[in-house]
């Protein structure tokens, strides 16, 4: 699952890299307002997204005696990281240049650079979203894309498919500003456009910074894995009742599941039936320690058994802590 996302943010990465370096070179040439916001803004992508793929590759190291339930939250935090990045660098910077050119028009001189660059950019950026949107579609499955981008545990892969959706819209934002901008020999239309670029930047970075915030809190698991687990629980023979149930996310597809569990002792304890009705003879004392181990020791595997299969109908859940409910009649 983080391999789709990691290839997904590195190609985000090189792409807008490239396209900096171009873009830079287009705007030294044309002194374009919007040329200018467009190199900002793939300036910003790729440190943004390099700032994601550091993320992801933190959050993918092993649990560890400090950190028990893994580096997960590393993602959210640079995802974080990467959303401030956006608003202060894409938006900022692009609107404050756009509002500049507004106020004091800078000379405009249209150059062979610009179309070519305009449309080798649609071209990468083109191929960056179609990569992204294709990660995206294998990991939602059946879910809407919108659902999926409001509910992903994975900001990752959201991160980089709304990046590169404002990028493609921004080059055709661009585009449309320059040369509008140059036929009707007014500049102003192209800082326009400068400042258009950067407020669609602006809300993707809200967006995310939101989201990003949400799973660094560590929200509950989506309510139909949470149902279906306490569904399973309360279909075993040895539970009574689940109470007090506590779900969190704890990383990019990780779960933590914990409860206090009423397991139905007669029905552990009839297991050894025709083993205590050979005890007739024996010394009570020793045949209730030893009933009592025997007890324990099918309780032991007993959760064993539950937590396996509940690991492997949800794969995701990465934590479980069925803890043994000894005040059952108190009221959650």
């Amino acid at each position: 699952m983080a391999g789709g996302s990691n290839s997904a943010v590195l190609l985000a990465v090189i792409g807008n890299g490239i396209l900096t370096l171009i873009k830079f070179i287009a705007f030294i040439f044309s002194m374009s307002p919007a040329m200018m916001s467009e190199a900002v803004h793939s300036f910003a992508d790729t440190l943004n997204q390099f700032l994601l793929w550091v993320g992801i590759r933190k959050s993918e190291r092993p649990a560890d005696s400090r950190y028990q339930y893994g580096y997960g939250g590393e993602r959210y935090l640079y995802a974080l990281l990467s959303a401030v990045g956006i608003f202060v660098l894409g938006c900022g910077v692009t609107i404050y240049h756009g509002i500049h050119s507004m106020i004091h028009p800078p000379t405009f001189t249209f150059t062979w650079w610009i179309p070519v660059v305009l449309v080798l950019a649609l071209f990468i950026d083109g191929f960056v979203l179609s990569a992204a949107v294709k990660e995206v579609n294998a990991k939602r499955g059946d879910t809407p894309l919108l659902k999926y981008i409001t509910t992903s545990t994975d900001p990752t892969l959201a991160a980089v498919l709304l990046e590169d959706l404002v990028a493609t819209l921004g080059v055709l934002i661009a585009a449309a500003g320059i040369f509008l901008g140059w036929y009707f020999d007014e500049p102003r239309i192209d800082a326009a456009s400068s400042i258009l670029i950067g407020l669609m930047l602006g809300g993707i970075a809200v967006f995310l910074g939101i989201r990003n915030r949400s799973l660094i809190l560590g929200p509950s698991i989506p309510p139909d894995v949470e149902e279906g687990i306490r569904e399973f629980l309360l279909k075993q023979e040895s539970i009574d009742s689940v109470r007090k149930v506590r779900t969190r996310v704890v990383g990019s597809d990780h779960f933590a599941f914990a409860a206090e569990i009423d397991y139905d002792g007669r029905y552990l304890g009839k297991k050894h039936a025709t083993w205590l009705a050979g005890q007739k003879e024996a010394d009570p004392e020793e045949t209730a320690g030893e009933f009592g181990f025997r007890l324990l020791d099918t309780l032991s595997h007993e959760i064993d058994r539950i937590e396996a299969e509940l690991r492997k109908k949800y794969p995701r859940l990465q934590h479980l802590d069925l803890e043994s409910d000894d005040n059952p009649a108190v009221p959650d």
